[in-house]
């Protein structure tokens, strides 16, 4: 079960279920809830409303509302690829025209820090900015939500391309307003290079070689399995994608993908 152990876990029922598991993971939307609430839980948790993986309180509070093996119900076409995070932004007490004000510093920290665990541990996410919704490399990375909105008026820049993805039904929502878009470079510039990046989705089979003792495995989904002997290693490799890794990466991947020999 992927949660982030930063969080407060507050898991609802209706929106962990196998029925929704993802096997996709190509990006990180940010939104912004235009609420003051502390807390997303109540409205998140009634059936049929959206719901995303988290929430970031103005104080930098992060819960949990879904496990991110499970789909979201944020991003509409998106939902089976994407990590939402929502955040607050002080609707109706900090402002109420125009859009939200940047991230409160405690927020910016708490975003860093739950980047950081998303991409580590779905290393199907490169470290990257989207620049669009449209599905393929350019909808991959660290996004947001007006990637995938319908500009009022029509191609206004910032908005969904032609061929992208709808993120969201409405037109025009400035989702997650320009200062917080423009933090979004440094959260992605906290971010520690991860070990090792996955070359396929979570669902598909990668083989990783050890390249100074010759070990190697078979990385699937959340687990791995040994690779015996240097035949079986040559036949995967001829048919599977590849990564050689150093000692220390080698040690990464196995921590993160414990190994199961059943």
């Amino acid at each position: 079960m992927p949660v982030y152990p930063g969080a407060v876990q507050r898991l609802i029922p209706h929106a962990n279920t196998e029925n929704v598991r993802a096997t996709v993971r190509n990006r990180i939307n940010f939104h912004t809830a235009v609420s003051d609430a502390s807390s997303m839980y109540p409205y998140f948790s009634q059936p049929g409303n959206p719901c995303s993986h988290f929430y970031v309180a103005e104080n930098g509070t992060v819960e949990q509302y879904i496990d991110t093996a499970f789909f979201s119900a944020a991003d509409y076409q998106g939902n089976d690829a994407t990590i939402s995070i929502e955040s607050w932004d002080g609707h109706g007490r900090v402002w109420t025209t125009g859009q939200p004000p940047a991230w409160t510093a405690a927020q910016v920290a708490a975003l860093k820090a739950l980047a950081t665990w998303i991409t580590h541990t779905h290393r199907t996410i490169p470290l990257r900015l989207a620049t669009d919704s449209r599905v393929g490399e350019s909808s991959r990375g660290l996004s947001w939500h007006r990637l995938g909105v319908e500009s009022s008026p029509p191609f206004r820049p910032g908005y969904r391309v032609d061929g992208g993805q709808y993120y969201s039904t409405s037109v025009g929502k400035t989702c997650p307003g320009d200062a917080r878009i423009a933090q979004i470079p440094g959260i992605l510039a906290a971010i520690p290079p991860v070990p090792i990046q996955l070359p396929v989705q979570e669902d598909k089979m990668v083989v990783i070689l050890n390249k100074a003792t010759n070990a190697a495995i078979i990385v699937s989904g959340a687990r791995s399995a040994p690779i015996i002997g240097w035949d079986q290693y040559v036949a995967l490799s001829q048919t599977l994608p590849t990564v050689q890794v150093s000692a220390a990466q080698y040690a990464a991947v196995v921590a993160a993908f414990p190994l199961t020999t059943a």
